[in-house]
């Protein structure tokens, strides 16, 4: 066989090949191949973790900042027998907030180190915003008094997802605490200075003693607010303030849905 026909033959052979490839080879690829996704429990693409991080909604537990408790957690007397919880919180992520976040309240007599009373939930971490916590009102045995309570967060859940919308422009104006010394009430006027109605609006009110601890503490919800309406809101306690207020403050957070209204 002469060099030529060698030749010959092995340009036939590669032509047979690469028409092979294309024809086989090429739809086979394409139908087993899968390009990476946020949700395929592996590392790929440009994710800085498993399904996180990168274009991925859900940001990698090393990319956000601790949430941070502003002062301790509060047990808050009503009336006899009948206390609240109140826990404020920062989330200093501006573009990072969790959907649903565990965490656990433990309420502690003077004389024991075995919680008294355990309260857990779930609730919506906003991002970029300070937020609070308010758990009651629930009725403790008679005698039973709580001196301290711890907050903790459950953290194998705290799933932090990006979120680049911009937040609802709420506002808070014309506060005024009356009958302090018979049944409390707290007026306030809610605004909304944003582009489109807000729903599932809950505001909680707190209010601080001269050396600045919070004694008293009332939550309500707005279902929904038109663009530029300010609605009336009012906040009341069943007992006298046993103490003088300094301050108050209103905490206003917007829920995802309907779910976290309690």
């Amino acid at each position: 066989m002469n060099q030529w026909s060698r030749r010959r033959k092995r340009i036939i052979l590669a032509l047979i090949l690469f028409v092979l490839i294309v024809l086989i080879g090429l739809p086979i690829f394409f139908l087993l191949y899968r390009s990476p996704t946020c949700f395929d429990k592996k590392q790929n693409g440009n994710e800085t973790g498993v399904n996180c991080g990168g274009s991925c909604q859900l940001l990698c537990t090393a990319e956000s900042l601790p949430l941070t408790l502003q002062g301790d957690p509060r047990v808050l007397k009503v009336q006899d027998n009948t206390f609240e919880l109140v826990a404020v919180i920062e989330n200093s992520n501006v573009s990072g907030e969790i959907y649903r976040a565990g965490y656990v309240f433990k309420i502690y007599s003077l004389s024991s180190s075995i919680p008294i009373k355990v309260v857990e939930g779930e609730t919506f971490v906003p991002k970029g915003a300070t937020f609070a916590i308010f758990e009651g009102p629930f009725v403790l045995e008679e005698g039973v008094n709580p001196s301290r309570v711890t907050f903790e967060w459950k953290e194998g859940n705290l799933a932090w997802r990006r979120n680049a919308t911009k937040l609802p422009e709420l506002v808070v104006k014309g506060v005024n605490l009356s009958r302090e010394d018979t049944r409390p009430r707290l007026d306030v006027t809610v605004g909304n200075n944003s582009l489109e109605s807000v729903s599932n609006i809950e505001l909680i009110a707190l209010i601080s003693n001269e050396a600045g601890n919070m004694f008293a503490a009332s939550k309500t919800f707005i279902d929904t607010l038109p663009v530029g309406v300010n609605t009336p809101i009012v906040f009341t306690w069943p007992s006298p303030f046993s103490e003088k207020v300094l301050h108050t403050k209103i905490i206003i957070r917007v829920l995802p849905d309907r779910s976290f209204i309690r």
